[in-house]
């Protein structure tokens, strides 16, 4: 059996997806096997768009090991990207249902694509850094200029944390942050859980680490994060209570457009 499928990519963050607004018929197995990257297709994870009976569409995330993952924020971005070539909405504003409930977002062109996040409670301080939860679990680290984030062993020091103090939990994503010279942003680096490596942007990552910045240095909204894979923005709302009106907003890339014998 072959499927049309669609490779996409938000800050760098690949993807394939998948429409299956006429049922679901993927398993975690098939999942894996198209993510790999030496014999599949290859991504950092699997969305598809399925039918909702509350919103214009909705997006399930799996990662690349084919288990049904938490919100994914890149991921989510391609999907509306997706939605709208496929013209499962009109005009630049729609909304989807996901793992954490309803979200609305906006398009305006790949280079400009939205998406609302629910409300958050503040971080917590955890592991010389911070938690907070943006619809999947992170783990913050802020660095001084003076430490090189270009150097760091993401792999390594990801993989210790994740595995470590976060097993009992389920796993975390590892986010480290550092200011950028002459510039109103910071730069970021992320191990994502289900994938088990760094990934070149990680949407819901630069949203936790925007609200930590946030958070303990004050920085105000919006907050950009300079990913490897490309430059994501911030907007929220902050205070003493928590997080609100929070946007994430990036570019969106459709990579090509295939079939795989799944």
């Amino acid at each position: 059996m072959k499927s049309h499928f669609t490779k996409y990519h938000g800050a760098g963050n690949d993807f394939i997806l998948i429409d299956e607004m006429d049922g679901d018929w993927l398993d975690d197995r098939m999942i894996a096997k198209a993510c790999c990257r030496r014999t599949g297709i290859g991504a950092d994870g699997l969305v598809r768009l399925s039918v909702s009976h509350v919103a214009d569409f909705k997006v399930t995330y799996y990662n690349a090991d084919g288990a049904l993952g938490s919100l994914c924020g890149n991921g989510s971005r391609c999907a509306v990207d997706f939605a709208k070539r496929s013209d499962l909405f009109s005009g630049s504003e729609c909304s989807f249902e996901a793992v954490d409930g309803l979200h609305e977002a906006w398009w305006k062109g790949s280079d400009e694509v939205t998406i609302a996040m629910e409300n958050m409670a503040l971080a917590k301080a955890s592991v010389g850094g911070y938690f907070l939860d943006t619809g999947s679990p992170h783990h913050v680290f802020l660095l001084p200029e003076s430490e090189d984030l270009g150097t760091l062993d993401v792999m390594e020091l990801g993989k210790k944390l994740r595995y470590g103090y976060y097993v009992k939990q389920g796993g975390c994503n590892i986010n480290w942050v550092q200011p950028i010279q002459g510039d109103n942003a910071y730069a970021i680096r992320t191990y994502e859980r289900g994938v088990e490596s760094e990934t070149l942007s990680c949407g819901t990552g630069a949203v936790a680490a925007a609200l930590v910045i946030h958070q303990i240095n004050r920085l105000p909204s919006p907050i950009q994060l300079e990913a490897k894979g490309g430059r994501l923005i911030i907007d929220f709302e902050g205070s003493d209570a928590g997080f609100k009106k929070i946007q994430l907003t990036g570019p969106v890339v459709q990579v090509y457009k295939g079939q795989w014998p799944w």
